[in-house]
């Protein structure tokens, strides 16, 4: 069984009880860092109570357009790493790195987008759809699991199979808020 998860390009935890204060302390440090209005949510696996993942605190950093770049530099001075393949520009630019959280170094995600965006809210819809319905998070978490062994060592099989879901997902909740 050890031997089985050391092959694996995704390795998913269960659900951090500590992921909501983790994230509150980082959307301080973010706040105080950051000197443009914006929205700080937190989302992917850790927003959801429950719901297993890779253990990465997920961020969304909503702002004005204009104000994206900006936002990068200010965050690369503070040892953020820019990926420009983690997004989509103009829609989506994207930095990751370490954050010291009671001594123990965590590493972050941080997606910045625009106000309006289809990225602003597709992350937020499909975070509330997990959180309003439990079971399908869980369903979710249990399909993550079954992914990640299926994918193996091929992280971007496990992308992919994700990524259908995640579409699905977003469906169903746009037809609930009608959409």
């Amino acid at each position: 069984m050890a031997g089985e998860n050391r092959d694996l390009a995704v390795r998913i935890l269960p659900y951090d009880s500590k992921a909501p204060e983790i994230f509150e302390e980082i959307r301080r440090f973010i706040c105080d860092v950051i000197p443009y209005r914006i929205e700080v949510e937190h989302i992917g696996s850790t927003a959801v109570p429950g719901l297993g993942g890779k253990g990465i605190i997920d961020i969304l950093i909503i702002a004005k357009k204009e104000h994206m770049q900006s936002i990068v530099e200010i965050l690369e001075s503070k040892g953020y790493k820019y990926n420009p393949q983690g997004g989509t520009p103009p829609e989506r630019l994207f930095v990751s790195g370490p954050y010291k959280y009671r001594g123990k170094e965590l590493h972050i995600h941080i997606h910045i987008t625009f106000f309006g965006s289809k990225e602003h809210r597709d992350k937020l819809l499909f975070r509330d759809y997990l959180r309003k319905h439990p079971d399908e998070a869980k369903r979710y978490y249990e399909l993550k699991k079954q992914w990640s062994k299926e994918a193996g060592p091929d992280g971007s099989k496990y992308t992919e199979l994700k990524t259908r879901y995640i579409n699905e997902i977003l469906e169903k909740a746009r037809k609930e808020v009608g959409k």
